[in-house]
């Protein structure tokens, strides 16, 4: 299947869904990626880099705002998909001489938000209570920080006050106007079609789940009928065997086959011996006499 019409699938599938953990099929997002937005070349330190970032991808994120976190790394980056320092180091800018400038995925700067990640990065176990991003700036360099303040700070509202459900979510998705979570509208349309290329690569690698089967409901009438497939075993009751008395053999009369046509009759009684009535007869005269 084709990476498009893979992706058509994956657009049909998560189509009006809310976001749902993401199982990506890395082999076939890499060999998308490399096609657009990479232009065919994709070196193994920007795969290391897109390795460390989906890794810390929050499972839940959903193919849109992923593409959106990747594309903003694709530009913040230049390309590289690794944490970098600000070109220039923020000289001549306001931020710039006090050496909280630019670093990262998503390019950090000023003390304060050093600081604030700093706080939000220890509670979920991102740094030690001893590493302090204020103290040492440059642990905004190592890829599992620079990942955590990627998705975090554009997840909670970081850098803007704007975040990535502003812009995404059931039935709206705003590539655009998404910029504005990290630095207003500088090259919204730009970014915006960074994200659309990720997001084809996404869908074309993402596994849809099959959603298991429902249980099995038992049948009341396996143990009669052996519908579940056990064996079933009917006992009868011993027959009693009746024997004659001893005596001499008696003739064997053969069945006789049903009357044919019309109603059954059921046979006549035999007939009474010859001469009992005429003894019944002579026994009562004489009780008579």
């Amino acid at each position: 299947m084709s990476p498009v019409l893979a992706a058509l699938c994956g657009l049909f599938l998560l189509h009006g869904c809310p976001d749902m953990a993401l199982d990506i099929d890395r082999a076939v997002f890499f060999d998308a990626v490399r096609r657009q937005p990479f232009a065919g070349q994709l070196t193994a330190n920007q795969v290391g880099g897109m390795e460390a970032i989906l890794d810390a991808c929050p499972p839940d994120l959903g193919v849109d705002k992923t593409a959106y976190c990747l594309a903003t790394t694709f530009h913040e980056t230049a390309r590289t998909m690794r944490p970098i320092e600000e070109y220039g180091r923020g000289k001549g800018k306001a931020y710039g001489p006090s050496g909280f400038f630019g670093r990262g995925l998503v390019q950090l700067t000023w003390q304060a938000n050093y600081a604030k990640a700093t706080a939000r990065l220890r509670t979920l176990g991102v740094l030690k209570a001893s590493e302090d991003l204020v103290k040492t700036p440059a642990l905004a360099l190592r890829p599992d920080v620079a990942s955590a303040i990627l998705f975090t700070g554009m997840v909670e509202g970081w850098f803007t006050g704007k975040k990535l459900a502003d812009f995404f979510g059931p039935g709206r998705a705003d590539p655009v106007g998404a910029r504005r979570i990290i630095n207003g509208t500088d090259c919204d349309r730009l970014i915006a079609g960074y994200h659309a290329q990720f997001r084809v690569a996404l869908l074309a690698s993402v596994r849809i789940p099959v959603p298991a089967p429902p249980p099995k409901v038992p049948d009341p009438l396996a143990p009669m009928t052996g519908a579940s497939g056990s064996s079933v075993i009917f006992v009868t009751a011993p027959s009693e065997t009746v024997t004659d008395p001893p005596g001499p053999s008696k003739p064997v009369t053969p069945p006789q086959p049903a009357p044919s046509g019309g109603l059954f009759r059921a046979p006549s009684p035999a007939p009474a011996a010859p001469g009992f009535w005429s003894r019944v007869h002579a026994l009562l005269s004489r009780k008579a006499a």
